[in-house]
């Protein structure tokens, strides 16, 4: 067999794309996307994603944050609690508004970043402030609390929720839907999609 490649059918990717902007390693597939696992029953579905979420925990360490939604986690506890997911994320009710939680969870991690980052931006100024002798503790208003830490009784730079945030990108969250083909989450229900 002979390969020819067609000189006019090259693939030009645009400059300075967001596409697969997550960092991610060679042995696994790219971030961001979609993966969907079809099998009949005990095929091992569940077990094939559940190491996949261990192997990017794996890589990407605490930048990664998890959520599961599935009715039967009961029955799956001993494989999906290998991944230490938090409580909060974990959602046994599909029917229970998941979208609505996902889009806040989403908001909530985007405000996060954007709120430690512009703290972290202005730590430096905000302390030449207080050394440059204009700082009056007595007024400080809940914009200069947020550096302030009380064990210490000492102005800080804020912590990072998730180590990425240093290197200036927000965390990475992954979503695994298990079992959830009879619930109104799938369905095309107009209410649902609202």
């Amino acid at each position: 067999m002979k390969t020819e490649y067609e000189k006019k059918a090259v693939i030009k990717l645009p400059k300075n794309s967001n596409a697969f902007l997550i960092e991610t390693p060679d042995h696994l597939p790219k971030l961001h996307g979609i993966c969907i696992a079809n099998g009949k029953r005990g095929s091992g579905k569940s077990i094939a994603i559940t190491n996949l979420i261990r192997m990017y925990k794996e890589e990407l360490g605490s930048d990664l944050r998890c959520i599961i939604v599935s009715p039967t986690f009961g029955s799956n506890y001993k494989l999906l609690s290998e991944l230490q997911i938090n409580k909060e994320d974990i959602f046994e009710e599909p029917d229970d508004d998941i979208p609505s939680k996902l889009i806040r969870i989403a908001d909530d991690e985007r405000d996060a970043f954007l709120e430690w980052r512009h703290l972290n931006e202005y730590y430096n100024q905000f302390i030449k402030t207080i050394k440059g002798g204009v700082f009056d503790r007595s007024n400080m208003d809940e914009y200069m609390l947020q550096y302030y830490n009380p064990l210490t009784d000492q102005f800080e730079r804020p912590k990072p929720k998730y180590p990425c945030y240093l290197k200036g990108k927000p965390c990475v969250l992954f979503t695994f839907f298990d079992d959830n083909q009879g619930s109104t989450l799938l369905s095309t229900n107009k209410k649902m999609l609202q």
